[in-house]
């Protein structure tokens, strides 16, 4: 290469021989020269620096990183210069990237963060990755040790999206200590150095000195300029800290002050997300995690790259999601994490856990076609277990044959097989499979246990007693095990019930035994295990142990449980959990009794769907299956009408109708929002009387009369009464008995029920209306409470098969209402959104 230099490579050395030969291998073909200063080296790396080319620059040490640093920018020759480490490489693939990176004439250096597997639990600045950058006169490196280049002189800073690997090297890691101690004297020269108080705010931080590093980070936040590059970073690890000693207004108003300054910084945002799901802010933190995940979709050059990845903020947010009952969305949020990171099994037990409680198995399919795929051992296990605990025995039966054309025959085979057998009463089988087991194998005492819970469920004592003997003699169990299992015989045969506390491990194998005998049918069985279980203080598993119950609708074992909470925020927490399943499961009834448990308590959204599915409900028992009468044909609409509606270019915007298509009710509906637009309220209210008088029962219509009412009550009631009208339509005839209709209307929608009830008697018998003002009549009599009054009414009336229809409508569109109340109150509530879609999609019949 000839002229001015691209690209210098700089290294400073000191006994590097083991790494620096395959460092400059990997580097050679794309550097144009190779810098490298020593700053004491004993062995061959100079030797080996000048075998492979480089210029090698000998300097005595004086303790200063800054110094040596210097010395190759006055030594290098390149536009460009790169700091390594001799131990660090960087990816063929990523090198191509890089030169493509100092085309760009409007940046002056990158950040190109270093993978540091020794290292992974260390906290670095964002500054120590600036490894890239022009190789201009006035950059100079300063302070002894965590050397920067001044922020006021280096600007225009991008991530190059490019990382370094580095090798673990015990002797670099012990040189910490010396880096510090070089940090202090530094401090000691610049008392008020805001990067330095940072920089030894992170070493205090890695020793976890939590309440010594909170002290110098705050001060370098008295001193910092916003314009730094390690600025956003110092407000993170100032929350950190304060998060780590449990102090959360403190890190929340950090955390507040630093998202202001820096809305870029997506960490940030995760960390607050955290701390508002921790104090149960679950919107707000879907807010910030949400928030986040779209900051990361775009790098700015003014905050370092996050720290967080991805798939934990998914983690976080799906968890946020669970915890407000969102399980479609939590669940799509653990898929795309578990995406990001396969090697986190934990994600699919909780994607297992969703699929199970919405019943919805596409996903579970998917990720279990993709590991056959790709043969993937690890996750098949996993993913066979999640069937296994959600009972899909004969599914997994038929997996295991591909698990055994990987792994080939053996007792981890026969022991699943086994176990499947046994739950699906294939007894014979189970032995089949349990005879080629060797007694010293680990799986024989797990299937030995087996054995004798099945004796348990058909009351096959003696058989158990005998089992029971024999696991005395296997000295590889463990004693508590063993003493477990001696409890349960002696509580199934035993005429004199004594309970006892029981261990943690105890405590599992009690509750799955539980949960098998309530599949396998042996109620009075699970009920016994249900009382042991009740034993002691476990509130935090009470939920789990809940769950079965519910699938049989067994409200009095669901209550045992709850009165057994005795902390309020826990019963809170079992209340939302075990009522949103029954609700899942349409046992309403027992829903609605498990409310009433405990202290008064809000639930939230689900009080909102609990309070819609049995008012649905209990109107479709009332109203029992009626067939519906024809209403009244939509009017299709006047060419007069036609032509005043596309003389104001409406037509020409609505692409959701064509004209063909369009009713009187509905262009009216559209010339009064074009009014609104114009900001003419009274023909704007006067086109969405119109449309009322063509469809009494268009709900968006009667919404917006009512906002206009609520605008302006007095003048509303002035333009309805003085108006001279010329009624449309075949529904109303006078215009006092259209006036009536609208007060109760107005009413109705406001749940002033007895008014409503007023207004609307006043439309008499004879009255074309008079259909749907006694279908508002029976539903402002149901609504107020008066449900013996409203049969009584429906009794002397002749036409009930006119009104029921009418009367569902309205009773389902008031429900819509409440529901949007709640939506408007809990706007991320999957649950009222799913709710609104039902109710919409269901019919009386």
């Amino acid at each position: 290469m000839t002229g001015k230099k691209r690209l210098s490579l700089c290294i400073i050395t000191k006994n590097d021989q083991k790494y620096l030969s395959n460092c400059l291998q990997n580097m050679k073909e794309f550097v144009d020269e190779i810098i490298i200063v020593d700053i004491g080296s004993r062995d061959l790396t100079i030797a080996i620096g000048k075998q492979a080319g480089a210029n090698v620059y000998r300097m005595e040490w004086k303790n200063n990183y800054s110094e040596a640093k210097n010395l190759c920018l006055d030594q290098a020759k390149g536009r460009w210069i790169l700091f390594l480490q001799a131990n660090e490489r960087i990816s063929k693939e990523q090198l191509k990237e890089m030169h493509h990176l100092l085309e760009n004439p409007n940046v002056e250096g990158y950040l190109l963060y270093v993978d540091r597997p020794a290292q992974n639990h260390r906290i670095s600045s964002p500054v120590q990755s600036l490894r890239l950058l022009r190789n201009r006169r006035e950059y100079r490196y300063q302070y002894k040790a965590f050397e920067q280049i001044s922020d006021e002189r280096l600007s225009n800073i991008l991530d190059a999206g490019i990382r370094i690997t580095q090798q673990a090297d015990p002797i670099l890691s012990s040189e910490v200590d010396s880096l510090i101690l070089l940090l202090e004297e530094d401090i000691k020269e610049y008392p008020e150095d805001s990067y330095l108080q940072y920089m030894y705010g992170i070493e205090l931080l890695n020793q976890k000195k939590y309440q010594e590093s909170i002290v110098y980070f705050q001060q370098a936040c008295k001193n910092v300029n916003f314009d730094y590059l390690f600025a956003p970073h110092l407000y993170k690890c100032l929350s950190w800290a304060l998060i780590s000693l449990q102090r959360h207004t403190e890190a929340l108003d950090v955390l507040d002050e630093g998202i202001k300054v820096f809305p870029f910084y997506s960490d940030l945002l995760v960390l607050r997300g955290e701390l508002r799901k921790q104090s149960q802010q679950y919107e707000e933190a879907i807010q910030d995690l949400e928030r986040s995940l779209k900051t990361r979709e775009q790098l700015h050059s003014i905050v370092p790259r996050p720290e967080i990845n991805t798939s934990i903020i998914l983690e976080t947010l799906g968890e946020v999601h669970e915890k407000v009952l969102n399980h479609q969305q939590a669940l799509a949020c653990y898929h795309q994490a578990y995406e990001l990171n396969k090697r986190n099994q934990e994600l699919l037990y909780k994607i297992g856990k969703l699929v199970k409680k919405i019943d919805s198995t596409e996903i579970l399919k998917k990720l279990f076609k993709v590991a056959m795929e790709q043969k993937n051992l690890q996750q098949l296990i996993t993913l066979m277990d999640i069937f296994f605990q959600q009972r899909k025995y004969v599914q997994v039966l038929a997996h295991v044959k591909y698990l055994e054309s990987l792994i080939g025959k053996g007792e981890q085979i026969e022991s699943i097989k086994f176990s499947c057998y046994m739950m699906l009463g294939k007894v014979e089988e189970a032995r089949l499979c349990f005879s080629v087991i060797n007694k010293e194998s680990p799986f024989y005492n797990h299937m030995l246990l087996q054995r004798i819970e099945n004796y348990w469920c058909y009351n096959q004592w003696k058989e158990a007693g005998e089992l029971l003997e024999e696991i005395n003699e296997i000295e590889s169990m463990e004693n508590s095990i063993k003493a477990a299992y001696h409890l349960l015989h002696r509580l199934f045969t035993e005429k004199e019930l004594s309970y006892t506390l029981l261990a943690k491990q105890e405590y599992e194998i009690v509750s799955t035994l539980m949960e098998n005998f309530l599949w396998l049918g042996h109620i009075e069985k699970a009920q016994l295990l249900l009382s042991l279980l009740l034993q002691g203080e476990k509130e935090d598993q009470y939920i789990k142990l809940a769950e079965p119950w519910i699938e049989g609708n067994h409200y009095e074992n669901i209550k045992k449980i709850f009165l057994c909470i005795s902390n309020e925020q826990k019963q809170l927490e079992f209340k939302q959990e075990i009522i949103e399943s029954l609700l899942r499961s349409e046992y309403i009834e027992t829903a609605e009794k498990l409310v009433k448990l405990g202290d008064s308590q809000s639930l939230g959204a689900l009080e909102y769907v609990l309070w819609s599915k049995g008012f649905i409900k209990k109107i479709k028992e009332w109203i029992g299956k009626i067939h519906s009468p024809a209403l009244q044909t939509p009017t299709k609409p006047s060419k007069a009408l036609v032509d005043f509606y596309q003389g104001l270019g409406l037509a020409k915007n609505d692409v959701n109708f064509t004209i063909e298509e369009m009713t009187c009710a509905k262009i009216h509906e559209e010339i009064g929002k074009f009014y609104v637009k114009a900001q003419q309220r009274e023909e704007a209210l006067s086109a969405y009387f119109r449309a009322l008088q063509w469809d009494p029962q268009d709900d968006l219509v009667q919404e917006k009369i009512v906002k206009m009412f609520q605008k302006n009550s007095s003048q509303f009631h002035v333009f309805l009464e003085e108006k001279c009208w010329i009624l449309e339509g075949g529904w109303f005839h006078h215009k006092q008995e259209f006036i009536h209709y609208v007060q109760g209307l107005i009413y109705f929608k406001n749940q002033l029920f007895e008014k409503a009830l007023a207004a609307f008697l006043k439309i008499g018998e004879d009255k074309s209306s008079y259909p749907i003002a006694f279908a508002y009549m029976i539903g402002s009599l149901w609504l107020a409470g008066k449900e013996a009054e409203a049969k009584r009414r429906l009794k002397e009336q002749s036409k009930t098969s006119e009104v029921f229809p009418l009367f569902f409508y309205i009773c389902k569109n008031y429900a819509l209402g409440r529901l949007d109340e709640g939506h408007r109150q809990y706007p991320y509530s999957e649950l009222i959104m799913l709710e609104k879609q039902r109710i919409r999609d269901s019919s009386y019949e």
